[in-house]
This record gives structure tokens, sequence and C-alpha cells, in this order.
């Protein structure tokens, strides 16, 4: 164990008052001065990276943080990224090269995907770990590596140990800690906060551009906005108003503008009208004995109330229709035999967007 060199309170972006939030810097502060393997999980765009960067930071180790990405390095090419390799090891290679364990010495090796590491390449990493030591292609001399392992991965590790496309033993080793980065929805209360440092990182990136402040209503939309892209589409949505606000304030009108969400009502709005006059009144009991499930209720008067909108008139789906939409999937699912494919065309949406909502309402479409 070292003495930390810098502190979490230094890390603003991961900053909040969230219980999600306070949870992970704790563990953050508790793991970080410990060369133990560490696992961070979490949605894409949520910032994983940035806890990597805290737990190098306050490790107190005096080596560099070295980043992989296992999914943007082709297989073929991955061996030799980390290993190293000896002049004339394959074709190419012209110079002895170090690999990135090596380079990783007395830091932090990341290695950001660790999903998507290909099974043989896997058994390699694990014997990495437990020897730490490491033969560069070509060459038949262990050389000691001295490096602190943190991984990243938004994917469930756990389904693809199921499948045969992880180590069980691997991923025994590499999640002696897990630390879990929420989603930006999950963690809504540490918006203004995370506007506030994300505002002074990017007048500080040397872009030349400076967002500007939020008004309350557009603080509010900011915080009623679910975020699928997580921290990173927030910083992006700042970036953008930067360039298009022309210095004035961030109001509720201008959010939306700026997030096309009254575009978004409107195509999801076309496409319900659409589903209304495809799926009739007379499916509103219909029940799967195969599957005995309850029978969906869906009631006259929740078509009259639809029907009495103007369509010239976009409104929210998720504030006001969020239970009807629920029964319409799941109804378009039994009728199509919980065919996706099938559903969406019934529901006039893309196949994507159907599978995107049926997670949003925790539909499984084999159950």
């Amino acid at each position: 164990m070292t003495a930390p060199s810098t502190k979490i309170s230094d890390f603003k972006a991961i900053g909040g008052t969230s219980p999600a939030v306070v949870r992970m810097r704790q563990e953050i502060e508790n793991v970080s001065t410990y060369n133990v393997n560490v696992l961070t999980t979490g949605p894409t765009g949520a910032g994983k990276e940035l806890v990597v960067q805290a737990l190098h930071a306050m490790s107190g180790r005096k080596g560099k943080l070295i980043c992989v990405n296992c999914a943007a390095i082709p297989r073929d090419l991955l061996e030799a990224e980390l290993f190293g390799h000896e002049k004339g090891a394959f074709t190419g290679a012209s110079t002895t090269r170090k690999g990135r364990f090596e380079d990783a010495a007395r830091g932090t090796l990341f290695l950001d995907e660790i999903g998507d590491m290909p099974l043989e390449l896997q058994a390699k990493l694990l014997r990495v770990i437990e020897t730490r030591k490491i033969s560069r292609l070509g060459s038949n001399t262990e050389r000691p590596v001295d490096f602190r392992l943190v991984c990243a991965t938004h994917k469930d590790l756990n389904g693809k140990l199921h499948e045969g496309d992880f180590r069980e033993d691997l991923l025994y080793r590499l999640s002696v800690v897990v630390i879990r980065v929420p989603s930006l929805k999950h963690r809504v209360q540490d918006i203004p906060e995370l506007v506030s440092a994300i505002s002074n990182q990017i007048e500080n990136d040397g872009s030349g551009l400076v967002p500007p402040p939020v008004e309350l209503d557009g603080m509010e939309e900011l915080m009623h906005y679910e975020w699928p892209g997580n921290v990173r589409e927030l910083k992006n949505f700042l970036q953008r108003a930067a360039v298009f606000s022309r210095g004035q304030p961030l109001t509720r009108p201008m959010v939306r503008k700026l997030l096309h969400l009254d575009e978004r009502n409107v195509e999801e709005q076309a496409n319900l009208w659409s589903a209304i006059h495809k799926i009739p009144a007379s499916v509103a009991r219909t029940t799967s004995s195969e599957r005995n499930s309850e029978p969906i209720e869906i009631q006259k008067s929740d078509i009259d109330a639809m029907q009495t909108l103007r369509s010239d008139q976009p409104f929210c789906l998720k504030d006001h229709l969020s239970n009807i939409e629920l029964n319409y999937i799941t109804t378009a699912l039994k009728l199509a035999d919980y065919s996706t494919t099938k559903a969406a065309n019934m529901l006039s949406l893309k196949r994507t967007t159907l599978i995107a909502k049926m997670r949003k309402y925790k539909i499984d479409s084999d159950s």
C-alpha cells in the first residue's frame, strides 16, 4: 500500500451526491492504493475511463497509465500490442518492440472492453496475472513485469461466460474488486454539478468553446431527459450548446431544440397513431395459455383519450403514454408470437427501436 498522490475530490467529473455515485467514490478511495485487480462495469459513456484515471492517480504508482482498447485492435495484432515482439517474429516485425505490459512498468495497465478479448489471448492474460512474467513474440525469454491491472466492460461477462466466450478463471482474477458505474438516468440529481464540471473542462480544453449558463427551467429539462448516451452525451450536448446558443442562457425550449426532443415526440406520435389503427380493440383480452400469462387489458377509453388529441399537438410519450405504450407493445408481441420483427412491423417501428423499448419496460421476448 502506498500513499495516495491525489484525492477523489479532485475529479469533478465523477462528482455528485446521488447514493450510487457516493458509493462508487468510496469504493475508488478504498481500493485505489492497493495493487489488486479492478473491474469497472457500466453502460457506454457512463464514465468508466474517469474511474480508471482516478484509480491510477490515487494509487501512488510512479509509472504511466497505459490504455488498450481490446475491441479496437484486430485480434491478430492484439497479442503483439500487449506482449511486444522481437525483430523478425512475424512478417513486418523489422525491429524489436516492447509491449503494453512492459510500458506499464510501475504504473497501471487499463484494458478497456475486456469482454472482446479473444479466448486464446484470455489464457495468456491469465498466465501473466498469475506469474507476473511475459514473453515477447519470437522470444523464449521471460521478463518480469510490474503493473496494476484495471479492466472495463459494458457487456455482461457472466452471460459471455455461460456462452463459452469468456474464461471463468480469468473473470475471477479480474474481479477482485468490481466498481459499477451508474448510468446518468440513475443519478439525475448530479446533473447540475456535472454540467458545471464539464463546462469548466470544455472552457479549458483549448477548443475555444464556452458553454452558456443554464436557466432553472433548462436545468429541469436536462434532469428530465433520460440520457441514453450518459455522461458522454451530456458533454456532447454542452459542446453543441456552446456552438449554437450564441451566448444566450439555455432555457427549456432551447434545451429541447438542442436535444431534438420535439422532433422525436412528433415521430413517436405518428408511429403511435399508426399503431392505434393496426391493433383493434378486440385484442384487448388476448392471452397465451402456452406462456401462462395474464390477459392484457386495453381500455377503449384509453384509445378514445388519445384520439381526442390534435394531430398537430406534440406530446411527451414518456410522460403521458408509458402505460399505454407498454400495453400495445406487449399485445403486439403476443399477436406476433413474440417475434420482434413481426411486432415491430405491426407497430410501425424499427426492430431496434422496439428492442430498445422492450429493454426500457423490462419485457423479455423469451419468457
